[in-house]
């Protein structure tokens, strides 16, 4: 049984670039898994970052001749719900040449909304629930299933398929408890000399460390990864090991070459002891490698004595969630028992400024009740928390949020290409602008932010790490195009 993961041609998340690439982290511990357990034989084929159009990818299906091709991804930041579209037209062309080629979906929103997907696809044959991309043991089962003359899909958890003319939802499966049980990424697999940060980093990746998150915030795009049968499962915070971690930095720089690394965990740094272990583990290594890592505030403000050993070993910058433009709302979206509004992000960014630790601060607009005060306020208080990058995001209510449930409910939505679901374009307006509005006002938003005088010298100049610098200026360069398509309902993904 041979399994091919596909990354089909597509665009890329356009704040950063044309050339933003980096490994699909589901593929590849997926694939490791896989291997690992003698389930069938794997190889990964990523369009984007070889540069092969449709054509071309189904000359390389032929060549390789696979029983089974998986898509999926597990990244908000790869191109939000939008890369769902670029998966099932690449699945129809698949089926077109090959019709009796197995295809199967996992990650994304297959886990939020299985059967609906599998309804409005007929060419998706199986689709995995699996919370947080724990997609390992059914994949593993259901590959072993396919083996024989006669399988039999009913006993396989977390899995989704069709019986005659119906789509069957299998009982969910239990959380992989221990993710150090998982082996290490197969990263050998992809053509990792290929890989590029935004657009102007050479030597970069991605990982994913953890699974779910403590916040689980009503707008979040990571319910799309929550089979909605359990949704606490969202909060169950589960974390690779800090000594793990260390091992995969360290294969990452040595073996492969990688010296800007992202940790796409939405909250990387949830558990004290992963922290205190992955800051001696680096320290015995010495890697020649610098990381940029996804944070919750009241995490690093835990693990402050940290932070000077952190910066040592490499962390550069952090994005920090704003979630607001007063405490009130801050705190309605962070639900935690400790209390970070506006004067504690101020303080907590001043203090990783002067470790020499960049900031990147992300905050939404479009909730119901935005008005054009509510925006403006978001912006000073933006404005005063003082973070050196930010990145204003549109709200898209994803499948399975309490976002989205209202929004349904009160007919609110008024574009349902799901191309366009990508955090950079307004899908719905909000009881008081219009979506034009609504982007108007958020291009004002940004706008405002970057014209502070010294603002834009203290990137450039202030850090150690020219990281920033790059990242920075790579924004900028893709700030003029992002907004107008996103004014114009340009499809980027």
């Amino acid at each position: 049984m041979k399994l091919l993961f596909i990354t089909p041609p597509m665009g890329n998340w356009a704040p950063w670039g044309d050339r933003h690439l980096a490994v699909n982290s589901l593929h590849a511990q997926l694939a490791a898994f896989v291997r690992q357990n003698e389930a069938g034989d794997v190889e990964v084929l990523d369009c984007r970052a070889l540069g092969i159009d449709d054509n071309e990818m189904l000359e390389e299906i032929k060549r390789s001749r696979p029983d089974v091709v998986f898509f999926g991804n597990m990244i908000a930041a790869a191109g939000g719900a939008a890369q769902l579209n670029r998966f099932h037209a690449a699945m129809e062309r698949i089926k077109e040449a090959a019709p009796n080629l197995i295809t199967v979906g996992g990650g994304l929103m297959y886990t939020a909304i299985p059967q609906k997907i599998m309804a409005d696809n007929p060419q998706l044959d199986f689709a995995i629930v699996g919370v947080f991309g724990d997609n390992e043991y059914t994949l593993c089962e259901l590959l072993e299933e396919l083996k024989k003359p006669a399988p039999e899909f009913g006993q396989i958890k977390g899995l989704t398929y069709r019986k005659g003319g119906e789509v069957v939802l299998n009982p969910p499966r239990a959380l992989i408890a221990n993710l150090d049980e998982l082996p290490l990424p197969a990263y050998d697999l992809f053509p990792m000399d290929r890989y590029y940060g935004y657009s102007v980093i050479p030597n970069y990746n991605e990982t994913v460390t953890s699974r779910g998150c403590e916040g689980a915030c009503h707008f979040c795009y990571e319910w799309w990864l929550v089979d909605q049968r359990n949704p606490r499962d969202f909060s169950s915070h589960r974390t690779k090991s800090g000594k793990r971690v260390a091992e995969e930095m360290e294969l990452l720089n040595k073996k492969y070459g990688v010296k800007a690394l992202t940790f796409m965990d939405d909250d990387f740094n949830s558990d004290r002891q992963k922290m205190v272990d992955l800051v001696e583990e680096l320290e015995k290594k010495k890697l020649d490698m610098s990381w940029f890592m996804l944070s919750r505030a009241q995490n690093l403000i835990r693990d402050a004595d940290l932070v000077p050993r952190l910066r040592k070993v490499g962390l550069y910058q952090v994005l920090i969630g704003i979630d607001g433009g007063t405490d009130e709302e801050i705190a309605e979206a962070r639900k935690g028992p400790m209390k970070v509004g506006v004067t504690e992000l101020k303080e907590l960014i001043q203090f990783l400024r002067k470790n020499d630790i960049s900031t990147i601060s992300t905050y939404l607009n479009g909730f119901w009740e935005d008005d054009e005060a509510k925006i403006r306020q978001r912006a000073k208080a933006v404005d005063e928390i003082d973070p050196d990058i930010v990145m204003i995001q549109l709200l898209n209510p994803i499948p399975g949020s309490p976002v989205y449930k209202k929004a349904v409910k009160e007919n609110l939505i008024e574009v349902d290409n799901l191309s366009l679901y990508d955090l950079e374009h307004c899908v719905m307006p909000t009881k008081h602008l219009s979506r034009q509005q609504l982007g108007e006002l958020t291009g004002w938003a940004f706008q405002s932010f970057y014209s502070k005088p010294g603002r834009v010298e203290r990137i450039l100049n202030g850090y150690s790490s020219p990281y920033v610098k790059m990242k920075f200026l790579s924004f900028k360069n893709n700030a003029a195009k992002y907004e107008k398509g996103a004014a114009e309902d340009a499809v980027a993904i």
